[in-house]
């Protein structure tokens, strides 16, 4: 995602400034390991049928959900007050988390965060999205 943000797309979606570059990589990060593995293994065990521990699949993503709720609650996006490869990195794991019991349940704030990414220009689904 650096890479196409980077050579295709602008500052606005991967920024050029060092602190705003650390505020998107955070969630990068949180993307590839505590939604990983938490809403993304409980969707591969379920889904795939890989073999992988899939209560502590479901421990994990309602630990990074309710976390990002709450982040939510104070801001429209996951970094910089607007949309990032931040949001469309989460996005799909936290949005296809209910193929593996990963509900987002309650959580009315990613509920709004999924409907903006949804709302944003040449918005491409995918099967399965809530």
């Amino acid at each position: 995602m650096v890479y196409l943000a980077k050579d295709y797309g602008s500052n606005e979606w991967f920024p050029e400034s060092s602190r705003e570059m650390a505020e998107v990589i955070q969630w990068l990060m949180v993307a590839e390991n505590e939604i990983a593995r938490g809403p993304n293994d409980a969707r591969l065990h379920d889904k795939f049928g890989y073999e992988l521990d899939h209560t502590l699949a479901l421990d994990k993503s309602n630990r990074i959900l309710d976390l990002i709720e709450q982040h939510l609650s104070t801001q429209s996006w996951l970094a910089l007050d607007r949309p990032t490869i931040a949001d469309i990195v989460c996005f799909p794991y936290i949005a296809l988390g209910h193929e593996g019991r990963a509900n987002i349940g309650e959580r009315n704030q990613i509920k709004n965060w999924i409907e903006r990414i949804k709302a944003l220009p040449n918005f491409i689904s995918m099967p399965d999205l809530i």
